[in-house]
């Protein structure tokens, strides 16, 4: 047995995970944090000693609690290095860009009447309305992933290495399928969305997230990091050692090779941040879109369309923007989670969930990638520390 799987193995067997079967005074013995907080230790201690990822940090929090009940930050930047850890070092937060910045600015768009979500993505960006295939594509199937757009292609293997060429050849591709029918995963289609967003709030897509999402929600070491106009590399967590396109470690820049090509501002990639400032993001979340002083930052029947499964497409579990459990089958969020659970993970090794029915959230931020991308063991403690809040707070 692994040291990873004897690790998970001892969360389950501990004494705590069978308060299920003790009458309720000997259940609620320990604190709840506490217990949780030992439990994590163990989970994330035993993941670094089996190199699933030298780096992480965890913000686990529950409902109408402000501060956090979980919020650590474990191990060394490498293997090797002797740079620890803390709540404040950021991650490349990868896919989550997707949700945290680009669905939320997108989310205030809405709110505002700026954005019809079942207009063509066309009226926000002219250069689809010159593509037949493309102009009816709308604004929900892009953020459903239900576009017919292809999921990615690796450019850089192409020697499609400049912004534009990047940009043209996603606007010549042809759809995979008819849009509406069917659910892939594509960044391909926030990729435009991000382009989209920028058309209609008249700045850059960093702008436009620092405006509406890091300053309002108090995310003070959230940003995206353009290429070359970011000075201070070595404190953020390293992700892969790039052997075929840049050939150099890659930090403080963005991992994803498409997401750097464009300048490491898009609407799929590029945005770091904390454990710290992503639960605090998530606790807006849990909050159903309120701000701890009770301000309205999301009105409630947007939140509904970020949290709940959309349902046009049979069998696709998107919601607007996020991704809701999965009927069957594997989970990041847990086996453990609510039918209301939503989340959403970074291919760098992030991940966040919110279960407001049970009332937590959980982020676990990573560095699985490093040294390389061919590491993909990071699935079951994904699953397993969600399962450790669920039954932590399960009502």
């Amino acid at each position: 047995m692994t040291r990873l799987a004897a690790a998970l193995a001892l969360t389950l067997l501990t004494p705590a995970c069978a308060d299920a079967q003790r009458p309720p005074r000997r259940a609620a013995a320990a604190p709840v944090p506490s217990v949780l907080q030992t439990r994590v230790d163990s989970l994330v201690g035993a993941s670094i000693r089996s190199r699933v990822f030298p780096a992480a940090a965890v913000a686990i929090g529950r409902a109408g609690q402000a501060a956090p009940v979980v919020l650590k930050a474990y191990g060394t930047f490498t293997y090797v290095s002797p740079e620890r850890v803390t709540v404040d070092t950021p991650f490349d937060m990868a896919s989550l860009t997707k949700v945290i910045a680009t669905t939320t600015v997108a989310a205030r768009f809405m709110d505002r009447g700026l954005l019809d979500l079942d207009a063509p993505l066309a009226r926000y960006l002219p250069a689809l309305d010159t593509i037949p295939a493309k102009r009816r594509i709308t604004v929900r199937q892009v953020m459903t992933h239900s576009a017919g757009l292809r999921p990615f292609i690796p450019f850089y293997l192409r020697g499609i290495v400049t912004r534009d060429g990047i940009l043209k050849a996603i606007l010549d591709d042809s759809l995979v399928y008819t849009p509406g029918t069917a659910s892939r995963y594509s960044d391909f289609g926030y990729i435009l969305l991000g382009l989209a967003l920028e058309h209609i709030g008249g700045a850059p897509l960093d702008e436009l997230a620092r405006r509406e999402v890091f300053v309002p929600l108090g995310m003070t070491h959230s940003t995206f990091r353009p290429v070359g106009a970011m000075p201070d590399a070595a404190t953020v967590v390293p992700t892969e050692f790039d052997s075929i396109y840049r050939r150099r470690l890659v930090q403080g820049e963005v991992h994803d090779e498409t997401a750097w090509t464009l300048g490491g501002v898009s609407g799929h990639a590029g945005l770091f941040s904390t454990a710290r400032d992503a639960g605090k993001f998530a606790a807006m979340l849990l909050a159903g879109g309120r701000l701890p002083d009770g301000t309205v930052y999301l009105r409630p029947e947007t939140m509904r369309l970020l949290s709940t499964r959309e349902g046009s497409v049979s069998g696709s579990t998107r919601a607007v923007g996020w991704d809701t459990k999965s009927d069957t089958g594997y989970s990041s969020g847990g086996t453990k989670t609510s039918r209301s659970a939503f989340g959403h993970t970074g291919f760098t090794g992030t991940s966040l969930w919110v279960d407001p029915a049970q009332g937590f959230y959980v982020v676990l931020l990573t560095n699985r990638v490093y040294p390389t991308r061919d590491n993909s063991r990071i699935g079951p403690v994904r699953s397993r520390i969600a399962d450790l809040a669920s039954d932590a707070f399960r009502r």
